[in-house]
């Protein structure tokens, strides 16, 4: 019973050794770039997330546009934010995952910020028919400003 545990944990070390040996000496940058950007952004960790995705070939791995672009948005460079954001818009990024309302209501957020009032009501709208729930409150914030902007 003993010499069995004994070479069942020499099996399991061994396998260990092995994925480590392959993530590290096996597996391109570009790829632990990938890999560390969507944990990073899992994490809400955007400096990360940004230091990792900005190192990929996004013709390669053209999902990253949308974490870039979210996180763009969290550091408040909505400059940024809306350039990744609007292609990964353009690109259908997220509709088969389910967060493509998310893009599309952010792009509406990102606009409102730096006061292009028409062009965020487009995204909010568009947000609300993809049945994105945050966009009727980001709706009647716009509307607001909308009412101050004509004082």
């Amino acid at each position: 019973m003993k010499r069995a545990i004994q070479i069942i944990l020499l099996i399991c070390s061994i396998f260990i050794f092995i994925v480590i040996i392959k993530y590290n000496f096996f597996t391109d940058n570009e790829s632990k770039f990938y890999k560390d950007g969507w944990d990073s952004y899992e994490n809400r960790q955007y400096d990360l997330t940004l230091f990792y995705l900005n190192r990929v070939d996004k013709s390669k791995y053209p999902d990253v546009v949308a974490p870039l672009g979210f996180s763009y948005m969290e550091k408040k460079d909505y400059n940024n934010a809306i350039s990744n954001l609007t292609e990964a818009y353009n690109k259908g990024i997220g509709r088969k995952e389910g967060y493509f309302n998310k893009i599309t209501n952010s792009l509406g957020i990102c606009y409102m910020q730096i006061g292009n009032l028409t062009k965020s009501k487009y995204f909010l709208l568009e947000a609300v028919k993809q049945g994105n729930p945050n966009s009727y409150r980001n709706l009647q914030i716009l509307d607001s400003l909308e009412q101050n902007q004509n004082k």
